[in-house]
């Protein structure tokens, strides 16, 4: 549709100039619309910075710097941003100042002179407790599903930042506010955890608050300023540890156990030989063509699993046959030497090894941890393949194997009883969030595992 000059008459037909008509009215169409909490947001942040100030005016500068040295634990700290985005809500809402917190205070003695929006929004914080939330979806560019872990209650709430940096199973220290049919973070700490950390966060409060297993924790028991604080601290010790903790890298196997490398060589005949060569892969045991056509694709085979004694076969590695190239990849060093020794003796010297690529799984993730995406090295159909097989294995043996985790039981064993079945529950969330931090074509479902288990829902 053509859109008209400023200076052209306005096509709805006023008579007037476009700019002086219908300029302005599809302008503002054409404007992405704001996300549903930004406006909510916005009054927040506000009425923050009007409540410090009358608090700094009503009670002395040194309110702040005292409410700050109990959350930090640190004299004479300054937070800056991303520190202050719980912080400051922190400390207006919970922190008491002479018996109340400030927003009690502000409301007494400015409520009436406020706009009744932001007096609305004032009296919605009054039921807001700082707890710990878990993601259960996440909806990217929207919001989450999240439930409360001590409180029991779900809610979405409309977090578009969050959406994109937060996945299935993370939790959050944080402050949820529903206000005329939304619900909105107000007051959230930049740390997110994983699950089993987490875990060890819910469990501390439940036991200090002495509301254990699973059961709701009272509304007034999380609304004290002793809880709150107790949380803060918690939380912080937590993800101060998990900041410290030296990760080291888990070291993936292929089924027979060997240490998991993509191994890719490079092999060049000449053309008239390519024959010949086709003639000789036949001869192979186990070597079976899969696509016939410009380039010849085929994987190698062996009877039986050294993981799994049900399995008939094994895939052990692949091999491309293309006009004057040969191309042999297996999934781990010890494999691609035994396919190279068998193919050079079957070939008797028509082929001419050129080179060895090997590629470790971390280097197939690259972009996650700092690195810009457009360094990530792509993994290639066959190295997703092998990637997919040895998880999947990983996973099929994963409900039997005894864990060090579940004090040398299998996840099977331990759903027996209601203590191990918590302790599974975490284990799978720590599954989901990992297998949602990686790109979609390596991701497994273990949704399975839980109906397997018995810990759906």
């Amino acid at each position: 549709m053509h859109t008209p000059g400023r200076n052209e008459p306005c096509p709805c037909g006023s008579g007037q100039k476009y700019k002086r008509c219908c300029a302005g009215k599809d302008a503002a169409a054409a404007r992405p619309m704001a996300a549903p909490g930004a406006p909510l947001h916005e009054r927040d942040e506000t009425l923050v910075r009007k409540m410090v100030r009358y608090a700094s005016g009503r009670f002395g500068g040194d309110w702040l710097g005292e409410a700050a040295e109990a959350f930090f634990e640190e004299p004479g700290f300054l937070p800056e941003y991303p520190q202050t985005q719980l912080f400051m809500p922190w400390a207006v809402h919970h922190w008491e100042v002479e018996g109340r917190p400030v927003r009690e205070w502000f409301l007494e003695e400015k409520g009436a002179a406020l706009p009744e929006a932001e007096r609305a929004w004032l009296l919605s914080q009054r039921p807001v407790v700082l707890t710990v939330w878990e993601v259960l979806e996440v909806q990217e560019g929207v919001g989450l599903r999240v439930k409360d872990l001590l409180g029991g209650e779900e809610h979405f709430v409309h977090e578009v930042r969050g959406s994109r940096q937060l996945r299935p199973r993370h939790a959050m220290l944080g402050r949820v506010v529903e206000h005329e049919g939304l619900a909105v973070f107000c007051g959230m700490d930049p740390q997110p955890l994983p699950p089993r950390e987490a875990d060890e966060v819910v469990h501390s409060a439940r036991k200090v608050l002495g509301v254990r297993g699973t059961r709701p924790v009272p509304r007034e028991l999380l609304a004290s300023e002793d809880t709150s604080l107790g949380l803060v601290l918690l939380w912080h010790e937590v993800a101060d540890w998990l900041k410290a903790k030296a990760v080291q890298p888990i070291e993936l196997t292929n089924t027979d156990g060997e240490p998991l490398m993509f191994v890719v060589d490079h092999y060049a005949f000449a053309p008239e030989a390519r024959s010949r060569v086709l003639e000789a892969f036949e001869t192979l045991e186990g070597f079976g063509v899969e696509e016939d056509g410009e380039v010849v694709r085929g994987t190698f085979l062996k009877q039986g699993n050294a993981m799994h004694a049900s399995w008939e076969n094994t895939i052990i590695g692949s091999a491309e046959v293309g006009a004057d190239s040969l191309r042999l990849q297996a999934n781990s060093v010890e494999r691609a030497d035994a396919l190279r020794r068998r193919v050079e003796a079957v070939c008797q010297g028509l082929v001419r090894h050129r080179s060895r690529e090997k590629t470790e799984p971390s280097q197939m993730r690259q972009g996650r941890t700092g690195q810009p995406l457009a360094a990530r090295r792509t993994p290639s159909p066959e190295e997703l393949e092998a990637l997919r097989e040895v998880k999947a294995s990983h996973y099929a043996a994963w409900v039997d194997s005894k864990l060090p985790a579940l004090k040398g039981k299998s996840p099977r064993q331990a759903v027996r009883t209601k203590a191990g079945r918590h302790q599974v529950d975490v284990l799978l969330k720590e599954l989901e969030n990992r297998e949602a931090g990686l790109p979609v074509e390596e991701r497994m479902d273990v949704s399975g595992l839980r109906r397997e288990l018995g810990l759906e829902g």
